[in-house]
């Protein structure tokens, strides 16, 4: 039986019973094939029939279903017309041998097709084991009102045993429970199988009047045959990705909504996982949107092989997927590794050799919910998770979206404060330590909420990666950050700016674009902007953000990397990026005076520094004999709350034109 994601599986429990109902079958063909004789006459219309029976089971019609699709033979109605006019010995003969051959035709499983020759061989013995009981055997050449009851009840022992046979074997291979199965599939057969059955009757009758009806008989059968084809088609597109033709957000659903039914009743444990690959966008941008598709499309595929059987694997859009597979978390990391692991190798898509990655989240039934939607809105907040640290899989816990509610309100309120200029921008000084002007600050970001206050960058930040609202606020923050250079500058403030941006934002290959606009509208040099960006995030997104970052350093903007020596990056790493600046983490520098071991760190990191022609500064400079010992140490430049705090840009204005030289006297009085 087919499962949503096109594969079959063959359990023990089929092959015991398809082996019992082949043996049974074979029982009854010998016992009856052979004993009630052939009556071949007319052989034009045996001929026919037997020809209607072939074409029927290599044409069954396409039926779209929930759970994917079904197929209904037309040749039960020819099969059963035989038997009425011929007997059961050439009817079985020539249903079982057209089951064979069009089961071959289609490469069926050996199994599969010795069932189907048995089920057909069994409901026909039965529909005429109900003839003979009723004294009425065949041949009919003719129908009566009196036969009319018998009609019914033949047909009728040839639907009950047909379905019982059917849905049991269905139902073993699927792993489902036998009585539900039969339930739930009862009305859907006694439309389909149940009208053909009926249709037997036009057809004997018919052929009674004059053979040339019986191929008119078949036309209306055919007519549904391609009705069923372009049902099938239109469902398959409806439930199905036209790209990747996996299946759908819809189908997932309710193949997931089924599975979670049955793990609750055999109380297992179902994982759901969804899939995003890493900087598609950049992709659709850079190479184009075919190029993209066809890379989704190896995604699909190297997916499909990794998830193994019986795992549902579906697209639900864009570069998102997702899976449902039985097992524990701790399995269903294993399973993501794997997955993962599947996409480690190059993918060569036209021209081009390509390395693409993704992230995963996972939520487990019933730990981390019991309905889809909860399932899936877990793992969709484990997944933003994720992305958002430094490993390619999370699995989802509360503390993930504790507040998730009152995130997303807070995330709308954030994205409308940056429209009402609810966002402000302080400036922190940034000193030369060897003397010379005091030309940098760093912007900070502050948000005035209306009823929460002032909330910090550490408040806000997190919450505008994972929800989208990064790329505004980074825009935002830039424009005011430069106009506020532009200001100092028109004073005669020789003031470069500084700017942290959210590995997010490197990920945009339009933020070069928006800089180079703003700082052409404020008529800026590009050296007046320093891009900050955290060392930990960089190098895990290096082959990502190194175009976006060449292209901003080939403009003249500084880039730095910030809180270095916290990321744990190798030398190679540090030499492929393309900076200016390495910006010591204030956790090295605040403890220097009383931990040898800090102090050791960052004298490694100036001579590193150094070595490489890279300008380098402290941060978290908190007393006279730190800065002291920085200067010493040959430290360019120093921040820090000993030289000073965080400021309104009026107040750090008035820091810069009051130091025009910064001698160690003025250095101890700030602050």
């Amino acid at each position: 039986m087919p499962s949503p994601t096109g594969k079959t599986s063959v359990s023990r429990a089929f092959v015991v019973y398809v082996a019992f109902t082949v043996a049974l079958a074979a029982v009854v063909f010998g016992a009856f094939s052979w004993r009630l004789g052939w009556r071949l006459e007319p052989l034009p219309l045996f001929a026919l029939l037997s020809a209607f029976v072939l074409i029927g089971e290599l044409l069954p019609i396409p039926v779209p279903r929930r759970n994917g699709l079904t197929t209904v033979t037309i040749s039960t109605a020819f099969a059963f017309a035989m038997l009425l006019r011929f007997g059961l010995a050439p009817a079985m003969w020539v249903y079982v041998a057209s089951t064979v051959l069009a089961d071959a035709g289609r490469r069926g499983s050996p199994v599969k097709v010795l069932f189907n020759a048995a089920q057909y061989a069994l409901a026909i013995s039965a529909a005429a084991g109900v003839l003979a009981l009723a004294g009425d055997q065949p041949p009919w050449t003719g129908i009566v009102t009196s036969q009319v009851p018998v009609l019914l009840a033949a047909g009728g022992a040839f639907f009950l045993v047909n379905h019982a046979l059917a849905c049991t074997g269905a139902a073993l291979v699927a792993g489902l429970p036998i009585p539900r199965y039969m339930r739930d599939d009862l009305e859907f057969q006694a439309w389909t199988a149940g009208c053909l059955l009926a249709f037997a009757p036009a057809v004997v009758a018919s052929s009674h009047s004059t053979l040339a009806l019986v191929p008119v008989c078949f036309v209306p059968l055919l007519a549904v045959y391609v009705g069923g084809r372009q049902a099938a088609v239109n469902s398959h597109r409806a439930y199905h990705d036209a790209l990747t033709e996996l299946p759908n957000r819809a189908l997932f659903s309710e193949t997931l909504q089924a599975k979670l039914a049955l793990a609750e009743r055999e109380q297992r444990s179902v994982a759901v996982m969804l899939l995003d690959v890493d900087d598609f966008k950049t992709i659709n941008d850079t190479l184009g949107h075919e190029f993209g598709d066809s890379v989704l499309q190896q995604v699909a595929q190297r997916l499909q092989s990794a998830a193994g059987d019986g795992a549902i694997l579906a697209r639900f859009g864009g570069d998102e997927f997702a899976l449902a597979i039985d097992g524990d978390p701790r399995q269903a990391q294993e399973n993501a590794r794997r997955l993962l692991s599947s996409l480690d190798a190059p993918m060569d898509v036209e021209w081009l050799s390509l390395n693409v990655a993704g992230s995963i989240g996972i939520a487990s039934f019933p730990y981390h919910g019991r309905s889809v939607a909860e399932l899936l809105r877990h793992a969709d907040v484990a997944m933003y998770r994720a992305k958002a640290s430094d490993v390619s899989c999370a699995v989802y816990a509360e503390e993930y979206d504790e507040h998730s509610i009152d995130r997303i309100s807070l995330a709308a309120q954030l994205r409308r404060g940056i429209e009402r200029g609810e966002l402000e921008v302080h400036y922190q000084p940034k000193v030369p330590l060897n003397g010379g002007a005091p030309g940098a600050a760093e912007a900070l970001a502050r948000w005035t909420h209306p009823q929460l206050g002032s909330i910090g960058p550490d408040g806000f930040i997190g919450l505008a990666e994972q929800t989208g609202v990064i790329k505004p606020l980074t825009e935002r923050v830039l424009e005011v950050s430069l106009n506020q250079c532009r200001l100092w500058r028109e004073e005669g403030l020789d003031v470069t700016i500084s700017v942290n941006v959210s590995w997010r934002s490197l990920l945009d290959h339009d933020l070069p674009a928006t800089i180079r606009g703003l700082l052409a509208r404020f008529e800026l040099p590009s050296s007046a902007l320093c891009l900050e960006i955290t060392e930990s995030r960089i190098v895990a997104d290096l082959r990502r953000a190194r175009r976006v970052l060449d292209e901003l350093r080939g403009m003249g903007v500084r880039i730095a990397i910030d809180d270095f020596g916290t990321g744990f990056s190798s030398l190679s790493q540090l030499q492929q990026l393309p900076i200016d600046e390495i910006k010591i983490d204030r956790s090295f520098v605040t403890h220097m005076e009383t931990d040898p071991s800090d102090e050791i760190l960052v004298k490694s990191i100036v001579e590193l520094g150094r070595n490489l022609g890279l300008t380098v500064t402290a941060e978290g400079i908190e007393t006279e004999a730190v800065l002291e010992r920085l200067r010493e140490l040959g430290c360019d430049f120093g921040q820090g709350f000993h030289i000073g705090r965080p400021a309104a840009a009026d107040e750090c204005r008035s820091y810069f034109a009051g130091l025009d030289v910064l001698p160690s006297a003025r250095l101890t009085a700030v602050g």
